[in-house]
């Protein structure tokens, strides 16, 4: 029965051993808030630099609409300004060559240069090709 029984001492050695090796020192908890208010602060620079990057786009979009709508507004007065019967009758002379009824047209052989005389004097031998009849 004597080896049975342990004594007072040998209990407390053990018992130090075994407080000793689990005993958390107050700088644990320190370095442990650290890196808690480490991860927080990273985690408000993450989300800040997310917002800062959304707004620029948004910035980015709203220019783009601007000029789109000012593109379109453009392109709504040019389409009011083609459909007006002016335009219509402006390109059906200039592109289609149509007259109204009535009106003679004169088409010019070679347009006039700058250097060119006003007077039109006649060609040689001009006279006698009409009276040929050609």
């Amino acid at each position: 029965m004597a080896e049975d029984v342990i004594s007072i001492k040998s209990r407390r050695k053990q018992k130090a051993k075994a407080c000793r090796r689990w005993k958390i020192k107050p700088r644990f908890f320190i370095l442990l808030f650290s890196l808690l208010v480490l991860w927080v602060a990273v985690g408000f620079v993450h989300r800040h630099v997310q917002i800062a990057v959304l707004q620029a786009k948004i910035v980015r979009v709203e220019r783009e609409i601007a000029a789109l709508q000012i593109r379109n507004e453009a392109i709504r007065q040019q389409l009011k300004e083609m459909q007006s019967d002016a335009h219509i009758e402006r390109v059906a002379r200039e592109k289609l060559g149509l007259v109204k009824p009535g009106e003679i047209v004169y088409i010019p052989v070679h347009p006039a240069r700058p250097g060119d005389p006003a007077d039109v004097q006649k060609r040689p031998g001009t006279a006698s090709n009409f009276a040929s009849g050609y």
